[in-house]
């Protein structure tokens, strides 16, 4: 179970900016961008919670899906005193980590990790629900632009590998073109995420009492 003493060891959003080795500015910039998603009807939702919820993400710097979704996470948390967000790497915080992982059923093996992970507890330590990685809906997007690039590069042999036998250089070649969102499409996954959020909050809202905190 996640204590209080393992929540609040984990970063700030302002910590967590400020310790980032790599894609800040994208970060930063998505934090921002990303208030075009959170539609008064959305925000009015989160701020009338029936009990505080405490939101622990499991990230690194440099994963793109993460580099998307936190932004996401950190903004809503900061227009809602209902939800209280603290971030931890897998790396510098392994203990909470692997609990975190653990309860919502994600592999411990470094290979295997889907992150970003952000999981919504009460404040007794009792996991609501977790995003993992990304909505399924887009891990099909994500595929379909993998195939039609190594389709575009038949002159990439190692491209039908799986990521981690891939060449540093194809890795980072596919995984930026599978990533490469317009500004427009962003704003649509944020949009679709934030409200899979709301739809998984809303089936355990009964369960979400003001003594429970």
């Amino acid at each position: 179970m996640l204590t209080p003493q393992h929540f609040q060891r984990g970063l700030r959003i302002d910590q967590y900016l400020a310790s980032m080795t790599s894609q800040r500015e994208t970060f930063r910039a998505n934090f921002v961008a990303v208030m075009q998603a959170l539609t008064p009807e959305t925000l009015a939702f989160f701020r009338r919670l029936p009990s505080p919820l405490w939101v622990a993400t499991i990230t690194e710097d440099d994963n793109l899906d993460a580099v998307r979704d936190v932004p996401l996470a950190a903004r809503l948390c900061a227009e809602c005193s209902t939800l209280l967000m603290r971030l931890f790497r897998p790396h510098t915080h392994a203990d909470v980590a692997r609990l975190v992982l653990t309860e919502v059923g994600v592999p411990d093996e470094a290979q295997a990790r889907p992150l970003p992970v952000i999981a919504f507890y009460t404040q007794a330590g009792r996991l609501v629900f977790a995003h993992v990685q990304r909505l399924p809906e887009l891990t099909r997007v994500l595929e379909q632009r993998r195939e039609a690039w190594i389709a575009a590069h038949p002159e990439v042999r190692d491209a039908h590998l799986p990521l981690a036998q891939m060449s540093a250089l194809t890795r980072v070649r596919l995984l930026h073109a599978q990533h490469a969102f317009t500004p427009e499409e962003r704003l649509i996954w944020w949009r679709k995420t934030v409200e899979a959020w709301r739809a998984a909050l809303s089936e355990h809202l009964h369960e979400l009492t003001p003594q429970e905190n």
